[in-house]
């Protein structure tokens, strides 16, 4: 679906402000865009409504100061929730966010966060206010909340969040959810950097018994005509609630407004409930008539995987390991030589971030961590960007900072990584295992790590006969 010529350049200015984080006179009330909010709305018990609301923090619009080490912006995030003009609470938390150099900070970085509350049916308005602790200016945007009582007798569904990132996960994460970790988008945009569109949504009331229920799914254009049906589901009732999670992908779709419908049926009662969501899709490619600036020659993922050698070939696609999940990983390990060549000249082209320039800016960075980690981490014959520390490396960079216990009494040489600037905090835990330098990653508190609470006692401490 291609947007009407009238209304392409309104548009495009609209969503680049969103996207890109631009504040200019183009963008209306663009101070605001330091920040987007978003609710969904899932079933509490007892009538009540468990109610999210997100926040997505445009990071390069925030002030970084310098610090002791790098440099910091700190903000405090205030929402206030009104029913019928009363305040009925208020809750704030302060965040630190941290980065070694400001060219680390890009327009296409955002700072996800959460909070929630039971409500009772009924209309409410939350105040969410963002205050730039160094910049000292506050941005405040309105939500209003029509807050219906799900059924308790017939079949219903969730509303239906919209996420950045969604895998199976454990608690401890304010973005756990029945099994989950869902990383939300409030901007609820998609498009080149974030090809596959996630949802997380619930059902409920569902016949208890051994039968099925099914999930169709739909896209619709902004006239709310189906342009697309996705593969149903027909599963077997796991309960009387369940959760709805999957993704697909949006890359045969146009820059535009969309909508996601999903009609959930119990077979046996033959009941049905349907929610749908809007989203958006954008290209910068769609906009201007020069697609790419090598347009009718090869780019420089072609240039570069066409002139690689088979063993070459292997290793460039062992480095999509770390980016692919098990399956998708499985597939491509198996492809020939030449699957691997364009396998790999597809990934790195969807992943280039500004493809209107001569390089890719991501795979670049990679080749640059790369070198890092194999100059760094290298053991014995292993290269540096295989082993544990070169992985993490490689995915996350340079930590802000690092922990050597090198000569605890008792212990064995261990290392503990800071990453402050990602989901609020995280860490990253090595030990030397058997004193030969080679640190193993015990533990993280990163989503989708290694996750072993009890690794002191477990890895650190030398056991004494």
């Amino acid at each position: 679906m291609k947007i009407q010529k009238d209304n392409q350049k309104t548009w495009l200015i609209l969503l680049a402000c969103t996207v890109l984080g631009i504040y200019s006179s183009s963008c209306h009330a663009g101070a605001n865009q330091l920040f987007t909010i978003d609710a969904s709305s899932f079933k509490q018990s007892d009538g009540y409504i468990y109610q999210e609301i997100y926040l997505m923090i445009q990071r390069n619009r925030l002030q970084f100061v310098q610090a002791v080490e790098g440099y910091e912006a700190e903000y405090q995030i205030k929402i206030d929730l009104i029913n019928r003009d009363s305040l009925l609470s208020t809750t704030s938390w302060e965040v630190v966010d941290r980065a070694l150099q400001l060219e680390d900070i890009t327009p296409r970085q955002k700072l996800p966060d959460i909070v929630v509350f039971t409500l009772a049916p009924g209309k409410y308005k939350v105040d969410c206010t963002v205050t730039d602790l160094n910049m000292k200016a506050s941005f405040t945007k309105t939500l209003s909340l029509d807050l219906a009582a799900f059924p308790e007798d017939n079949v219903a569904i969730s509303d239906i969040e919209l996420a950045n990132r969604l895998t199976k996960g454990e608690k401890g994460s304010k973005f756990y959810k029945n099994g989950f970790l869902v990383i939300p988008n409030p901007e609820k945009i998609y498009g080149p950097s974030l090809s596959t569109l996630y949802y997380y949504s619930e059902i409920y009331n569902l016949e208890p018994g051994d039968g099925e229920y099914t999930v169709e799914r739909m896209i619709l254009n902004d006239s709310k005509e189906m342009l697309n049906k996705l593969p149903s589901k027909t599963r077997g009732k796991a309960g009387s609630s369940v959760v709805e999670v999957d993704g697909f992908s949006i890359n045969t779709l146009s820059s535009g407004t969309y909508y996601l419908r999903i009609i959930a049926s119990d077979n046996d009662t033959k009941e049905t409930d349907s929610a749908e969501t809007k989203f958006f899709i954008y290209r910068p490619d769609d906009f201007t008539g020069e697609k790419l600036a090598v347009r009718g020659r090869l780019n420089a993922n072609e240039v570069e995987f066409n002139a690689m050698t088979p063993e070459e070939l292997d290793e460039a696609i062992s480095e999509l390991k770390y980016f692919l999940g098990d399956s998708d990983w499985r597939t491509v390990e198996n492809l020939n030589t030449d699957g691997k060549r364009q396998y790999l000249i597809k990934f790195w082209s969807e992943n280039d971030p500004e493809p209107g320039t001569p390089s890719n800016e991501f795979r670049q960075l990679m080749l640059d961590r790369k070198k890092y980690a194999n100059d760094k981490y290298g053991l014995w014959k292993q290269a540096g960007w295989k082993t544990d520390r070169g992985r993490v490396y490689m995915l996350y960079g340079e930590p802000e900072y690092i922990e050597y216990h090198t000569h605890d009494p008792g212990t064995r040489s261990y290392q503990v990584w800071f990453y402050d600037s990602l989901e609020g905090g995280v860490q990253f835990i090595f030990v030397d295992r058997n004193n030969f330098g080679d640190f193993r990653l015990v533990h993280s508190s990163k989503e989708g790590e290694l996750y072993r609470p009890n690794w002191y006692e477990e890895e650190a401490l030398v056991r004494r006969p």
